[in-house]
């Protein structure tokens, strides 16, 4: 009995993680990679839907971050909701809720990403304003926001976990902004 168990046992639970995997997959539009001639790589996927998500995602976080430009990441994920060279910050909000789209701005240690959610019909207008966001970030909002950003700053300090992990990294990570 011991060893036809053991001979069943696999089979049984290659067949069952088959079956729970599957449905997803065969009901899910495949992802379409394009590759444009500057190097730009564009990932599509058909939804079926009113709304669309569109996203802008760079390889470019804190490990990328040299002791010159340490905390560069933070300082443009606080700049990234201030505005932008064409649209300042009210204009900005204004126009994202008109459409009705969400807007997601996410700097991590890897990856940073621009998504916004809109309605088909706004996919245009949505795409130039995550494009906006990223090749033209609102520099000229740093003296504005500068207290306030070093405020936040000074809050996180007294997030013990948080303080924690930040000393962690800097003894496990010595040479590297992370």
């Amino acid at each position: 009995l011991g060893s036809a168990s053991r001979q069943l046992r696999p089979r049984l639970s290659r067949g069952v993680s088959q079956a729970l995997a599957e449905p997803m997959s065969r009901n899910q539009a495949p992802v379409m990679v394009t590759t444009l001639s500057n190097g730009v790589r564009v990932a599509s996927k058909q939804s079926f839907s009113e709304a669309s998500t569109v996203g802008i995602y760079l390889d470019a976080g804190v490990r990328n971050e040299t002791r010159e430009t340490a905390g560069a990441t933070y300082l443009m994920e606080q700049l990234s909701l201030t505005g932008t060279a064409k649209r300042p910050m009210e204009k900005l909000e204004s126009e994202i809720e008109s459409m009705g789209g969400c807007l997601d701005v996410s700097y991590g240690r890897e990856h940073s990403s621009f998504t916004m959610n809109v309605f088909n019909k706004d996919l245009a207008q949505g795409f130039d304003i995550l494009t906006d966001m990223v090749t033209a970030p609102g520099f000229a909002n740093l003296d504005r926001q500068k207290s306030a950003i070093l405020r936040k700053l000074q809050e996180s300090e007294h997030d013990t976990r948080q303080v924690i992990d930040d000393r962690l990294h800097t003894c496990a990570f010595r040479d590297y902004s992370l």
